[in-house]
């Protein structure tokens, strides 16, 4: 029973779940951009626009091999390459079909458990992972501050309280990022085992108590799971502080190269900036995957470096967004018939 019970409850369990999203992110651009689609038809497709397409498409791949490389590594030999891509790709999926202001993290260490990780083991991995991407956060705005300033993270043309507003969440979503940050480093890495007598002390209460042996063995998990994290060498970090640089990097760079296809230049360093402030507008969306938000906010968020309109955002959703939609709806009913497979 137990078996059933839990092949029947995977969150976002049907491909179906992914028709939601699709809608509504597809509903927008036509809604927002269905004149700007008509005029795909006169667009002349160079050489220039052909190899631009293949680098925007190279690094969608890039950037899945460099997260990939990062849970592989985090794994500490546990996952083979064939395990972190269902990982990767999964969690991608999980994160399309669920709100952005909550994330596919949940998910994940569902799918590093079913894969064969320890659940306190899974937890620790998510929140390595999730520690690497706050500090390439942390680490890229500064730089970027100090190259060229901080007016280009906002966008131009607006009213003066847009700018304000947009400068204010901004600056307050980097802000949250720093404080994640040191939080995820202290329950991993400074006090693990007080983060681990606060969980106890919860489950010590009348309403969790039921619960109390589960969160003990959780937390004995954690803490093997925390010392093997800390006991890690410097270079396995440096490695994968590395492959996380490389896959948000190459993340970001998408859209540059979509421009390319669009145009014969492209203000690079500017539009990649802009895409720092656009994260922090996505990942407190309420939708799911920030369907709407997304296709209604980049043309904005781009003003004053690029041109964007109805088929570049088509383009650049359809290789950072739709495609783990496609490939997870896909995939996922597979994966389910082989852990359960293993499991029987």
């Amino acid at each position: 029973m137990f078996k059933s019970k839990e092949k029947d409850t995977l969150p976002g369990g049907t491909r179906y779940k992914a028709l939601i999203p699709t809608i509504m992110g597809l509903g927008a651009i036509l809604y927002l951009y269905g004149d700007d689609l008509v005029e795909i038809r006169d667009i002349e497709f160079s050489q220039r626009s052909a190899w631009a397409l293949a680098a925007a498409i190279g690094l969608v791949v890039i950037r899945d091999l460099a997260y990939m490389a990062r849970v592989k590594i985090l794994s500490m030999g546990q996952f083979d390459w064939r395990s972190s891509l269902h990982v990767v790709l999964l969690w991608e999926f999980a994160s399309a079909i669920t709100p952005s202001v909550i994330g596919g993290s949940p998910i994940a260490i569902y799918i590093m458990k079913r894969e064969g990780m320890t659940l306190g083991r899974s937890v620790a991995t998510v929140l390595a992972t999730s520690l690497m991407d706050e500090l390439f956060y942390v680490f890229v705005v500064p730089i970027f501050v100090f190259a060229i300033g901080t007016e280009v993270f906002i966008p131009e043309g607006l009213s003066d309280t847009a700018q304000l507003s947009i400068q204010s969440i901004f600056w307050t979503g980097y802000s949250i990022h720093c404080v994640l940050t040191l939080l995820i480093l202290f329950v991993l890495f400074i006090r693990p085992k007080r983060t681990r007598e606060i969980f106890l002390t919860l489950f010590r209460m009348r309403l969790l108590r039921r619960w109390k042996l589960w969160a003990e063995s959780l937390t004995d998990e954690w803490m093997r799971a925390s010392d093997s994290l800390k006991g890690a060498t410097t270079t396995m970090w440096l490695k994968t502080l590395g492959v996380t640089f490389v896959s948000w990097t190459s993340r970001f760079l998408i859209l540059n190269a979509i421009l390319y296809i669009f145009f014969d230049s492209v203000q690079n360093l500017e539009v990649f900036a802009r895409q720092l402030s656009l994260w922090i507008a996505m990942i407190v969306s309420p939708t799911p995957g920030a369907s709407g938000i997304a296709e209604f906010s980049l043309p904005i968020f781009m003003q004053g470096v690029a041109v964007v309109g109805g088929v570049s955002v088509l383009v650049w959703r359809i290789l950072t967004y739709f495609i783990y939609l496609i490939i997870g709806s896909i995939l996922l009913p597979r994966w389910m018939v082989k852990i359960n497979t293993k499991s029987s």
